[in-house]
């Protein structure tokens, strides 16, 4: 096995569909995110002929919007802080954990011997759902945001190991073979040709470990928390107050939206080199 040699299932993210060739010619300029508001609003428009309109939909199994406004303005600074708890726990372990999945990944691809080392501790715990681990983090952490950010951070690494050396794995061999027919050496290759070439790719990772974070994070806060989105639907949903808890769910769907965008965003300017941009 060369230092490439490496698994290649395909981990990366779903590209926008003016991005891929598949999809076939862009659409006219405009009519793409005119589109995206009307569909939005489409949805927007039957949920409250469902709910209030008609009344079709008893409030109990799907609130109304005003109701949810209701509870918007009754949790005010709450809903704020549980929000932000929420945010600041998920940001902190996709950061700390996608840092560290990709600095093993790439020494994984690098170095045949720290590949055979890591790579069954890797696959062993790779398809454990974090969750499962959730009553051994309370306690080893407690119901504090460690432990969480714990989850969360795994969750991330897992993606981000596996992502990196697939990318690596997937650098096209002409791409090594060219730049050592020039008299670069190994480490030149990996630095110069091997790195550049899995950016895109690791970014992809990047915004598959962020929505997994949210989902990790919240399924944490379910089983204990002082503050957060996942502690208010719990407390909310053994009351049956169903505004709440679709409130909080329409919460955690914009920041992760929010989150996505900017690291799509962010992927854009840094791989607008690459010829799929």
């Amino acid at each position: 096995m060369t230092q490439l040699d490496v698994p290649t299932a395909a981990t990366g993210g779903i590209p926008a569909p003016e991005d891929s060739p598949a999809f076939g010619a862009r659409p006219r300029r405009n009519v793409g995110p005119l589109l995206s508001v009307l569909s939005v609003a489409v949805v927007l428009v039957l949920w409250w002929v469902l709910t209030t309109g008609t009344g079709f939909i008893r409030p109990l199994y799907f609130p109304s919007p005003e109701s949810l406004w209701t509870a918007a303005v009754t949790l005010n600074t709450q809903l704020v802080s549980d929000a932000a708890a929420t945010l600041l726990r998920v940001v902190v372990s996709w950061v700390g954990g996608s840092i560290l999945g990709v600095v093993v990944g790439l020494f994984m691809a690098r170095s045949r011997w720290f590949f055979y080392v890591i790579n069954p501790i890797v696959e062993a715990v790779r398809p454990v759902p974090p969750v499962a681990l959730i009553p051994f983090v309370i306690l080893w952490f407690g119901i504090g945001d460690d432990g969480k950010i714990f989850l969360g951070a795994l969750a991330c690494f897992m993606v981000m190991v596996v992502n990196t050396t697939v990318a690596c794995g997937n650098v096209p061999p002409v791409y090594i073979q060219a730049a050592e027919s020039l008299g670069a050496k190994r480490n030149q290759v990996y630095r110069t040709v091997v790195l550049p070439a899995i950016i895109p790719e690791i970014l992809s990772g990047f915004r598959i470990g962020s929505a997994l974070a949210f989902a990790v994070i919240v399924a944490a806060e379910f089983q204990g928390a002082d503050v957060g989105i996942g502690r208010l639907i719990m407390q909310a949903s053994r009351t049956l107050n169903t505004p709440v808890v679709l409130l909080g769910t329409v919460v955690i769907a914009i920041m992760a939206v929010l989150l996505d965008l900017g690291i799509s965003r962010l992927s854009r300017y840094i791989t607008r080199w690459s010829a799929q941009r």
